[in-house]
């Protein structure tokens, strides 16, 4: 007998007894039990923690896009277009695109797509990189209006608008034909 096939049937000899011995199995069963909650623990930690993460952004000003492909071209990215759930969120967005240049590049209007639209269920507006129902509410005054054409509503996705000079919106929503070209943001986790 070789020293491989000595030294397996030692282990299983070992691994027989422990497993016959009655204190051994609760051990065993406990061991696997605290590792499993464990294992849970951390995965919400993880989720709690990726919570925390900031945004990071792109801003596609130098090209128009319409939703979808602005979506896709996003996606190319390893991002999202961008979902805005709370005044904090827009004030993130707000400094970036303040940052960016866009209104000191001769432009005084700003329309971006955003993730959001009702493409699934008309007047049930959702942020597609989410998922999430879009719950905070920043719609123009009037909006969203469900523009129609020949009775078939076209105004399905949604735009983030601002108007530097005159009236108008100030870093609002507005829902519009998700076909028109507009500039676009990106998002995506740090981490």
């Amino acid at each position: 007998m070789g020293s491989s096939e000595l030294h397996q049937q030692h282990i299983e000899i070992d691994h027989r007894t422990a497993l016959s011995h009655p204190l051994f199995t609760p051990i065993i069963l406990l061991f696997m039990v605290s590792a499993v909650f464990r294992l849970s623990a951390s995965n919400r930690d993880a989720i709690a923690y990726r919570g925390f993460l900031q945004k990071s952004y792109y801003l596609g000003t130098t090209f128009r896009l319409n939703w979808h492909k602005a979506a896709a071209f996003c996606r190319s990215q390893g991002r999202f277009l961008v979902s805005i759930n709370s005044q904090s969120q827009l004030d993130e967005v707000i400094e970036y695109i303040n940052k960016s240049g866009f209104f000191n590049a001769n432009e005084s209007n700003l329309q971006l797509w955003t993730s959001g639209n009702d493409l699934g269920e008309q007047n049930q507006f959702l942020w597609t990189s989410t998922g999430e129902r879009i719950a905070f509410d920043r719609w123009t005054q009037g909006e969203p209006n469900h523009g129609r054409v020949n009775d078939c509503t076209v105004e399905r996705c949604v735009v983030l608008q601002h108007y530097q000079n005159g009236p108008g919106a100030t870093y609002s929503f507005d829902d519009r034909p998700c076909e028109k070209e507009y500039f676009f943001m990106c998002e995506s986790l740090d981490g």
